[in-house]
This record gives C-alpha cells, structure tokens and sequence, in this order.
C-alpha cells in the first residue's frame, strides 16, 4: 500500500482558514496521518502557529527546524524542552510553579471535561501563570461542533469567564469555522485534511494487486464461510486491517481500472475484491481518494475521518 499527501490541497485548504483569520494550525498524531514534518514545512508561510499534542511531537517538529510557535495541548507536569517556541498547557494551579518563566497556554473546561480548569478556578489560575510564566493566550474546546446550540453554550460560558482578558483566546476549531472567527483566531485540524465538506481531501490510499484469479459459484473468497454466488475475477491487494483498513463494516468499495468494484473480504495484509478479467500483478487500486472519499470510507468503517485519517495514516512511509 501506499499513502500520499496532496501538500497543494493542504496548503488550499489553511489558506481559506486564514483568510479570515489567524490560524493554529493542528498536527497532532503525525498530522492526522498526512506526515506533521512535510505539513508544517508546506504551511510555514500560511500558519501562524502550529499545535500537537505531546512534548514528543514538538520535539520532533523542532528537529526538523520547524520554527513557528508550537502549542503542547496536552498538560505536562515538567518542562522538558527549552526551545523559546514552544508553548506548554496549563490546566491547574499546580503546575504553575514548574513552567516559572517558560511560554504557557491556559486551558479552560467548558463542558467537554477533558482537560482544563473550571470556571471557578479560571480567573485565580490565569491571575496566579501571568505573575510566573509568559502567557500566550487562553483556550477551550468544542465538545460537537456541529451542534450550534453546544458551542453557542461553550462559547457564552467562554467568554463569561474570560470577559476582561487580556490575552488573545482561541475556541473555534474546524467543524464551528464561520465567515466571522470569534477572537479572531481558529485552531483547526480536520479541515486541513479535507475532512469536512468545503475542503479538499488531502490523502489518497492505494494498493497494489499481488495476484488475481478466476473464482466459480459456490466458491470461498477469504476467511469464513461466505461463498461467491456467480463466477468473479478477484483481485488480492496489499492492504489489510492490519494497515487500518477496517475487516468488519459495511459494503465498501475500490477504484479498480477505471471502475468502482466491491470488496469481498478484508484479511491482515490483504484485500481481495471484484475485478475485471484485464486487471493483473502490479496493477494499482485507488482505496481512498477522488474516487472513493474518506466520508464513504468512514461511514463504510461505521467511524469518522478522524479515525481513517490516522488509522491509514499511521502506515504511512
């Protein structure tokens, strides 16, 4: 199998984010899959910062010589990187004292509860990291940003807590992206990758045919006890769910030459599905891509794009 990242369609995509506004520029978990090194090195004129997840992540990014800002989302106890653009979350009083002196973030709870302070602890917890550390701004998180209720809640809660600051804040991410950005800066990810209707996908999936053969009625095709009900031409391809490509789901199709063709069963290395008579070894199949997109292929896994992104993504060489 093998993974490609559309850089030009990345590049689109951060550039119709920023137009509107600044933009921090997600690439956690190696980018959602599409390679953090090469889309931080293609957005470097487009981002105003970068966010990951971990110290590991940045630390990787800064390697690479990446030297825009890079927020760590998740809270650190310590402070284990030195580098001046590197940006740490803090959630609690308690970590206060360890980042005297360093770059932070300040992380709000406003309903999702995952990390971040509460709203009765936020106004001491932002007093108490501007007196030690150098605050950059503070943030939260949408829980579904599709449900406009829910983020007009967090949003209201957001800026009654906040009212007053004066540090930038940053809430929207890509699902909540409107023509009009509150605070005027957008932390997003998915749309980077062209995850959610109006951006273009960004990765495209292919598969090698190993082998191909002529199966009568009546006949298995991989595991379990299913038969083929009229004769087929199947094609076996190098992808399998131990690349991510999901065993167990819904009909799901391949782009084989020139036409989409139905999966017959998914194995751990391999796939086999319907092809034509003139299809052979070496030949290769669109699995994710113009043809077949990672909606369909999410709702075929019963997930979301989130979880093809990164689940493909994380066999990308």
């Amino acid at each position: 199998m093998d993974i490609h990242t559309d850089l030009c369609a990345v590049r689109r995509n951060a550039s119709k984010i920023s137009n509107n506004c600044k933009l921090i520029a997600v690439i956690k978990a190696d980018a959602y899959g599409h390679g953090s090194v090469i889309t931080a090195k293609a957005l470097a004129r487009i981002a105003d910062s970068f966010a990951v997840a971990t110290e590991n992540e940045a630390k990787e990014l800064l390697a690479a010589g990446v030297d825009r800002d890079i927020l760590i989302l998740h809270p650190c106890r310590y402070p284990r990187l030195t580098a001046e653009n590197v940006i740490y979350t803090l959630t609690c009083l308690r970590d206060v004292a360890a980042f005297s002196g360093r770059r932070t973030a300040i992380k709000l709870n406003t309903g999702m509860n995952r990390f971040g302070a509460d709203a009765e602890n936020a106004a001491t917890l932002i007093a108490k990291a501007k007196e030690n550390t150098l605050v950059s701004s503070v943030y939260s998180h949408f829980y579904d940003a599709t449900d406009r209720s829910a983020v007009q809640r967090q949003l209201d809660d957001f800026e009654r807590v906040t009212r007053g600051c004066d540090l930038p804040r940053h809430i929207v991410s890509s699902g909540a992206l409107t023509a009009e950005v509150p605070y005027g800066i957008a932390r997003c990810g998915i749309a980077l990758y062209g995850g959610i209707k109006g951006y273009l996908p960004a990765m495209t999936v292919t598969a090698e045919v190993l082998e191909t053969r002529r199966v009568h009625a009546g006949e298995h095709v991989g595991y379990g006890s299913g038969t083929l009900r009229k004769v087929a031409y199947i094609a076996v391809t190098d992808i399998g769910h131990a690349h991510g490509y999901r065993r167990l789901g819904k009909a799901r199709y391949m782009y084989v030459a020139g036409r989409r063709r139905k999966v017959v069963s998914v194995c751990m290395d391999c796939t086999l599905v319907e092809c034509g008579r003139e299809t052979k070894a070496g030949d290769i199949v669109e699995v994710m891509g113009g043809h077949i997109s990672p909606s369909e292929l999410a709702r075929s896994f019963g997930t979301n794009e989130y979880e093809v992104f990164t689940s493909l993504g994380a066999k990308r060489t």
